[in-house]
């Protein structure tokens, strides 16, 4: 038997090993490549397919616009061939929507809203009259608590409808208990917050008090763009916030009246006789609502001829309600692969042209 020399056997020995561990590194370096690989292209398949639902997506919810655009043009075409358009929620625009199944095993969703059954918050600043008479003798003496809230609103500027409106509408809210005196002062802030002058209401807030916090900012003194832009007006508390936001819009920019056909109850309580800062009761509110889903109000002369107004002049009151609408809010939901999209849309119609807006995937 031949044997190799000792030397000669410990060399061929540490070449196999040197081999061995050679190949080792090379399986480790082929075996993080092809996971390095498979990664990537698990990445780019998903990168692909969200990309694709997203876009396909993003079509169905362009439908539900279109199609809601082509139901406002109908209601405008039979508007046009009546001798009392009106605008109410026994219309096709208005109906309850039911989702709608798609071929991709998810389904589409739409509902109309008019935008003008909200209170427009840029009308705050329409018809604002300068510092004159006391808020007492400017809204009489039927109700001294709410006529004269508090003594640092004496000599304070004249109550436009609008704002009235706005105080009462701030004691409505659920989940939050605000006061007319605390009212005043909302009202107050936000006014200052959208004037295009530095000179502070009584209650309010103009730029100096802004560059005071932390961060500090300024006032955005223009009409506002977004509901969302409440949060950054002075006194408004995350709660507030949320309470106030499903009955508030700010389309149109310019002032609009209120649809008596489609204000919800909320917002029927903030019509109230123009010597009042306190809301309607919410007895008074749902029987004016229960009427008028009855069709007890053909027109706006019966809807303020009603035993709830009464008591006092609404003259003030007339000039911001209204029976048609041109502002309208889809809110369309898509759901495709167990993923959800939503589109807010906000619709102008001008006769038989519809215009979006404003559109956003969050909120307005």
């Amino acid at each position: 038997m031949f044997y190799l020399p000792y030397k000669q056997r410990s060399v061929i020995s540490r070449q196999r090993g040197a081999a061995l561990i050679v190949a080792l590194l090379v399986f480790a370096i082929a075996s993080a490549l092809m996971v390095g690989l498979q990664r990537d292209f698990t990445l780019q398949l998903q990168r692909g397919s969200n990309s694709f639902l997203q876009e396909q997506a993003w079509v169905y919810l362009e439908g539900a616009e279109n199609l809601a655009a082509m139901g406002l043009r109908l209601d405008a075409a039979q508007d046009t061939a009546s001798d009392s358009p009106r605008d109410d929620l026994t219309e096709l625009w208005a109906q309850e929507a039911t989702p709608y199944p798609l071929d991709e095993q998810g389904w589409l969703l739409g509902s109309l809203e008019d935008l003008e059954g909200r209170f427009n918050l840029n009308g705050l600043v329409a018809g604002e009259t300068a510092a004159s008479d006391g808020e007492s003798s400017a809204l009489g003496t039927s109700n001294p608590s709410a006529s004269n809230p508090s003594a640092s609103n004496l000599g304070a500027p004249k109550l436009s409808v609008q704002q009235k409106q706005f105080i009462r509408l701030l004691q409505t809210l659920e989940d939050v208990e605000i006061s007319v005196s605390e009212a005043r002062v909302l009202t107050d802030a936000v006014i200052d917050f959208i004037d295009r002058n530095d000179v502070p209401r009584p209650d309010g807030a103009e730029a100096e008090a802004y560059r005071n916090l932390t961060p500090a900012y300024r006032p955005s003194n223009r009409p506002l763009a977004s509901v969302s832009e409440l949060r950054a007006v002075k006194g408004f508390t995350p709660e507030i916030y949320r309470a106030l936001v499903p009955w508030v819009s700010v389309w149109p920019s310019e002032p609009s009246e209120l649809n008596i056909h489609t204000a919800p109850i909320t917002l029927l309580r903030t019509l109230n006789t123009d010597d009042q800062l306190e809301p309607l009761p919410l007895f008074d509110a749902q029987r004016l609502s229960d009427l008028r889903s009855a069709g007890e109000f053909s027109d706006l002369d019966t809807f303020l001829a009603d035993p709830v107004f009464s008591g006092g002049v609404t003259d003030e009151l007339r000039t911001i309600l209204g029976e048609t609408s041109d502002w309208f809010l889809l809110r369309a939901q898509v759901e495709i692969a167990g993923r959800e999209q939503r589109l807010y849309s906000v619709l102008e119609r001008d006769g038989q042209r519809v215009v979006s807006r404003y559109r956003s995937l969050g909120e307005l």
